[in-house]
């Protein structure tokens, strides 16, 4: 039973830590979640797919990040399964003290996976807003939407020929992109 619990937790680190959508990982380098302001035509409602998400991992996936989406799919479901798994089967035949003790270990092993599975699912619900956010404003960026008004101004100095005279001139330019 131990073994097999160990294997789990192995099997559970590398899903939930090996499995990083590129796009997410590269976008939220470009763009704050906190200053996401919704637009229309964003692709990505962060209070729905928060709402998904308490399917864990469904947020995340309905924003375009599949594997992240399953690494946290995967991962709480294990620890719930690993938890009621260790609940249910921690009983004793016999009343020895060690075997005993075995059994409230399994006991709070069992209880400290489904615990850590809802702290999971909370932290999917929260991480599937903060995707679905920093992709919308990947997207709006593509459009246009977040560079609306761009200024420049820059300095210039020449020097003109005209009919064997030299003028010099020096100013700014100034252009306004939209």
């Amino acid at each position: 039973m131990k073994s097999i619990i160990i294997i789990s937790f192995i099997i559970f680190g590398c899903v939930s830590f090996g499995a990083q959508a590129q796009t997410y990982q590269i976008n939220k380098q470009n763009y704050n979640h906190v200053m996401y302001t919704r637009m229309p035509g964003d692709p990505y409602n962060p209070a729905l797919m928060g709402i998904a998400s308490t399917i864990s991992g469904l947020g995340q996936i309905l924003s375009g990040e599949t594997k992240r989406g399953l690494a946290f799919m995967g991962s709480t479901y294990a620890a719930y399964g690993l938890g009621i798994l260790a609940l249910n089967s921690s009983y004793t035949q016999s009343g020895e003290l060690e075997e005993i003790l075995s059994d409230v270990y399994v006991r709070f092993l069992g209880a400290g996976l489904i615990a850590g599975a809802v702290i999971l699912n909370v932290w999917s619900i929260f991480d599937a807003v903060k995707v679905a956010k920093v992709n919308n404003m990947y997207f709006q960026d593509m459009r246009g939407n977040l560079r609306s008004v761009k200024v420049e101004l820059n300095p210039f100095l020449s020097n003109n020929n005209y009919l064997g005279q030299t003028n010099t001139s020096a100013g700014f330019t100034l252009k306004i992109t939209f």
